[in-house]
């Protein structure tokens, strides 16, 4: 007999063992397993209660959950008012678009948390949700996990654009998870040369603008973006489709990285081809105060995040009311423990010390500090002045890439002297930072 086969008394155990009812030399019946398994009697038995409640759950609990799934499958099949989902709209199976919308995140540093990642990655799309794997034992991640998009572009753009980036100090990993098939894609309609994808839209930008903003390219034949009909402003993605397929090739690879309202677009060629659906247009029908289910992040943020944002709801409400709401008002940094922007006051005396190096300068000592996506020398308005008199009418504002970088650099300018000046520096909130310099044009990105 050679080495590795079962020998004849193993052969008889696992002849038996997939067959529990094969007959004994006695002519009756033996249980699981029982001639040469080496358990006891009691052993076998409770083996057996096991396997038998291994039974019991299959027709119970995991057939809920397995309904539970396939009612999640359904309504996903039922496209929304207002959906702007090409693939849904073409009514391909849900869980093969899941699968064509999912991405693997790995080398993750362990102090990020889902709230982190689900932040970084919506700005190539609506993210559905994040799943970290995490250790039982200390319930921290492994540092990897699992992203999950609505539409399979923005899936496909986070690849194409994050693997192999810097976050926290370590180079992401990001690729498609196991059940990937590529002859899934291949199934999907073709979506036409015509048409690209765009995310990352600031809010402040209609359909009608961004027609504009995409029109010297070509004949705009379409310009879609998603609504949200709990806010009725749109989700910050969309399709634009030209007349030609060569307007949508050049427009993609000119306006992808494109600095527009402080938010830098991503613009890609499409994955998925069908209907475009209606965009904000579906908005039309629903009145203003029609009650609609409202979108729930699937993520839970952090507690800290939670903390600061129940502080600042406290200090509106103490606030006049003719103060609220003012997006003018004089830049004030805040408890923003993971802001990528730093405050810079005192660099300069006032505006008219302002030169077209400031921002390049600025730039390049926050390259000692890790990479810099943006520099804006903000010029105070005379309403700004007015609240705040005898400040500086120069702030300048240096946004980083990573959290970490904005760290750093808040130890190396604060108190830093800088042409007979000792500068000022402080974390500012990154949508406070967005809303201030929406308007402002000295603006200078690496």
């Amino acid at each position: 007999m050679s080495q590795g086969e079962p020998s004849p008394n193993q052969h008889t155990a696992l002849t038996q063992a997939e067959n529990p009812a094969t007959p004994t030399a006695a002519g009756g019946s033996v249980a699981l397993g029982l001639v040469n398994s080496g358990l006891t009697q009691a052993q076998q038995e409770g083996i057996d209660r096991a396997l038998a409640y291994a039974r019991e759950l299959q027709q119970t609990v995991f057939k809920e959950i397995l309904d539970a799934e396939r009612r999640r499958r359904e309504d996903d099949a039922r496209a929304a008012p207002g959906t702007v989902n090409p693939g849904r709209l073409a009514g391909m199976d849900a869980r093969n678009l899941s699968v064509m919308s999912r991405i693997y995140v790995g080398s993750i540093n362990f102090d990020l948390t889902d709230e982190h990642i689900h932040r970084v990655f919506s700005e190539y799309g609506p993210v559905r949700s994040v799943s970290m794997s995490k250790d039982p034992a200390s319930g921290r991640h492994r540092g990897y996990g699992f992203v999950e998009y609505e539409i399979p572009e923005a899936a496909a753009l986070a690849v194409d654009r994050m693997n192999g980036t810097m976050l926290g100090g370590r180079q992401l990993k990001i690729g498609r998870p196991n059940n990937y098939n590529v002859a899934v894609a291949q199934g999907f309609p073709q979506p036409p040369a015509e048409r690209i994808y765009v995310a990352n839209v600031n809010e402040a930008i209609t359909e009608d603008m961004l027609r504009d903003i995409f029109a010297p390219f070509g004949a705009v034949s379409a310009c879609i973006l998603a609504p949200d009909m709990a806010t009725r402003k749109h989700r910050g993605w969309g399709f634009i489709e030209f007349e030609e397929a060569v307007a949508a090739e050049q427009a993609a690879a000119t306006m992808d990285s494109f600095s527009l309202g402080n938010l830098v677009l991503r613009v890609s060629r499409c994955v998925v081809g069908g209907p475009l659906g209606e965009g904000m247009a579906a908005l039309d029908d629903i009145p203003a105060d029609a009650e609609v289910e409202a979108h729930v992040p699937t993520v839970r943020p952090p507690q800290q995040v939670m903390d600061l944002a129940a502080s600042i709801n406290r200090t509106i409400d103490a606030q006049p009311a003719d103060q609220v709401g003012q997006q003018n008002a004089a830049p004030q940094a805040v408890n923003a423990p993971w802001s990528t922007v730093v405050l810079l006051e005192n660099v300069v005396g006032d505006s008219s010390e302002v030169d077209d190096d400031l921002a390049s300068d600025m730039a390049g000592e926050g390259e000692k500090c890790g990479t810099v996506a943006k520099v804006v020398v903000h010029v105070a308005s005379d309403q700004e002045m007015r609240q705040a008199p005898g400040q500086s009418d120069v702030c300048i504002f240096v946004q980083f890439v990573e959290p970490d970088s904005a760290l750093r650099a808040l130890k190396l300018f604060d108190g830093r002297w800088f042409g007979g000046r000792r500068i000022s520096a402080q974390l500012y909130d990154i949508d406070q930072f967005r809303v201030l310099t929406s308007s402002d044009t000295m603006v200078y990105m690496p």
